[in-house]
């Protein structure tokens, strides 16, 4: 499946990549715990994030509770491509579904 926002990241600024949707959802966020469902079936807390993308690579990565760091939240570097889902815990609403296999 597509994304309409998907650009090719080559040198200089930063560009959305496949999992921009994802990154921005987490961003908009910020301080707010959300819960990552991974691929492989385990969950994650997130507070906040901190993204990049790699030249050449589709996907972003990033890490999450690092900027700020949170005391007792562990500090994890995933790529957007390890994440099936975000939920806020507060409503069990799901705020991002990948699309994509």
């Amino acid at each position: 499946m597509g994304d309409a926002r998907y650009h090719e990241q080559g040198p200089g600024d930063l560009v959305p990549g496949r999992g921009s949707g994802l990154i921005e959802l987490l961003e908009s966020r910020d301080g707010q715990l959300t819960i990552l469902e991974l691929v492989d079936g385990t969950t994650l807390r997130s507070f906040n994030v901190a993204y990049g993308r790699d030249y050449g690579e589709e996907r972003e990565h990033f890490t999450l509770n690092i900027s700020p760091s949170i005391d007792g939240e562990v500090v994890e570097f995933l790529s957007s491509g390890d994440v099936k889902a975000a939920v806020d815990p507060a409503t069990t609403n799901v705020l991002y579904r990948r699309l994509e296999s």
